[in-house]
């Protein structure tokens, strides 16, 4: 099977099998994406937390940040200038609105393990230690005060490992999913320490959160059943308005 059938299986779970994947092949689909994934100077400037079917107020602890976010959003939303009004028209009558729990969310909280990619500190390998001592090279991946300044790299890479990932899960006939709706401050992490990439501030950067299982509601089944009549509108753009030949 080409990596283009396997990656076209992906689909968002909405609702996971209460059946969990057996750690050990877990763990050995991690090391397969570990081992495949590039990183610039072999840093991997992230660290992923890996939340077991064990850990499920860690688990709730993550959805309840997503749904807060959600509605943070959703609230700030109609106070914030729009170049269309016609594109959000609640920003005229905000009090409209009503807020739901985006049913997107449950596989944050319902799944055999879930992922969190975050920002770690690093140490130079061998080689790096030359480089740094001996070429005068800055490495920010080892600097704490750097971290904001190497978000956009540092999560391209996690997201680059996650990639690799899913195609290792599908392989297997495991699910998977996204999410990237949560906090975006470094200080709403308290209570999450594995997360920290400074302990003394208890300060942490969440890249993307990604989820695990045997799939057995998707969101495309939801369109389907909920959204009669405009749930096929729910496409992509089109690829000439992603893709651009300079």
């Amino acid at each position: 099977m080409s990596i283009f059938d396997t990656m076209e299986k992906r689909h968002h779970v909405y609702e996971y099998h209460k059946k969990n994947i057996p750690d050990e092949i877990v763990k050995d689909l991690l090391w397969k994406a570990w081992k495949i994934s590039p990183s610039k100077h072999n840093f991997m400037p992230y660290k992923v937390s890996v939340i077991g079917p064990n850990k499920q107020a860690e688990k709730y602890k993550m959805w309840l940040r997503c749904r807060a976010n959600h509605k943070h959003m959703e609230e700030l939303g109609p106070k914030l200038p729009r170049d269309d009004l016609s594109v959000n028209p609640y920003n005229e009558k905000p009090e409209e609105y009503t807020f739901h729990t985006n049913p997107a969310y449950n596989h944050v909280r319902y799944n055999s393990h879930l992922l969190i990619f975050s920002a770690r500190i690093c140490k130079p390998n061998g080689y790096m230690k030359h480089v740094i001592r001996k070429e005068g090279h800055y490495a920010e991946q080892c600097e704490k005060n750097e971290v904001a300044n190497l978000r956009v790299a540092s999560s391209c890479e996690a997201t680059l490992f996650a990639a690799n990932l899913t195609a290792l899960c599908i392989e297997q006939g495991i699910d998977i999913s996204y999410n990237l709706c949560f906090p975006g401050k470094k200080d709403r992490w308290k209570d999450m320490p594995y997360l920290w990439y400074d302990k003394e501030k208890e300060e942490a950067r969440v890249f993307v959160v990604m989820s695990l299982g045997y799939g057995k509601y998707f969101r495309h089944q939801w369109l389907k059943d909920n959204k009669k009549g405009i749930g096929h509108l729910d496409l992509k753009p089109e690829v000439d308005e992603v893709v651009e030949w300079v």
